[in-house]
């Protein structure tokens, strides 16, 4: 696959910073409004509402300064925020993230996905919900996905290349196993080769409706990384949005570099 050209992606790290901005700005403002319409409806006293005011101020000129900076440098920023910890497998770079997979900057995001396709829970909802409808749409016209073979789709209004869409699970909802996370993220790299990505971010496949543990799944997805000969794919990114989900990932990582200094 040609090598993608520099301008466009530069011009998606400049479209994904501007829409962190958006969000973050946006996550302030809306409970200014709420505070508005207290303070109309005689429920929030005057001062009350100064202090909302002061505090969005005060939070706003964060903000604005952290994207007065180089994009480089903005992201640089929120990876020291958000990487937990950091090291190499082979020579894939891995990090363990506490984040959003869809607020984070990389060529391709893996969806656990329901094997018809649908993206109604979970991060798979998420991922629907940040990128719209026609994430969802190419996927069902996919389907029925395979756990041990990944589907790619476009990404939607996200800033990123693609989706890579895998199933844990054999029927929609159903419980799944560390032999079927490994299997899923091991098509996932896999298919991230073929699309000649070089980073691709991972979500903690299973522990939703699947059911694995995060140890199992974690120590599973260490697995599958470890069992991969890369080709183009530099940076794996293993992300959730929870402490103890994140903990595990960090763990298995731990144990790996341990087991292999």
């Amino acid at each position: 696959m040609a090598r993608e050209p520099q301008e466009s992606r530069e011009e998606r790290r400049a479209k994904f910073i501007e829409t962190l901005k958006r969000r973050q700005v946006l996550a302030l403002a809306e409970p200014l409004e709420q505070k508005l319409a207290a303070y109309r409806a005689g429920k929030l006293s005057a001062e009350d509402l100064f202090k909302a005011l002061h505090y969005l101020s005060t939070q706003s000129e964060k903000v604005l300064k952290r994207y007065r900076n180089r994009p480089e440098v903005v992201l640089a920023e929120i990876a020291m925020d958000e990487n937990k910890f950091t090291t190499d497998i082979g020579e894939i770079g891995v990090k363990a993230r506490l984040g959003d997979v869809t607020a984070l900057f990389a060529d391709a995001i893996v969806n656990p996905a329901d094997p018809r396709g649908v993206m109604a829970a979970g991060v798979a909802a998420a991922i629907k919900a940040a990128g719209g409808d026609e994430i969802e749409k190419e996927a069902v016209a996919k389907a029925p996905i395979a756990i041990e073979k990944a589907v790619a789709t476009t990404a939607g209004t996200l800033p990123i290349l693609h989706v890579i869409h895998v199933a844990v699970a054999a029927e929609p909802g159903g419980a799944s196993s560390p032999e079927n996370v490994r299997a899923a993220a091991a098509a996932a790299l896999a298919l991230a080769e073929e699309l000649g990505v070089e980073s691709v971010a991972i979500p903690a496949l299973g522990t939703g409706a699947g059911k694995v543990s995060n140890e199992d799944a974690a120590e599973a997805l260490v697995e599958a990384i470890a069992a991969h000969a890369p080709k183009r794919l530099a940076d794996v990114t293993l992300v959730a949005r929870d402490e103890k989900t994140v903990e595990a990932l960090v763990a298995a990582l731990e144990r790996y570099e341990e087991e292999h200094a």
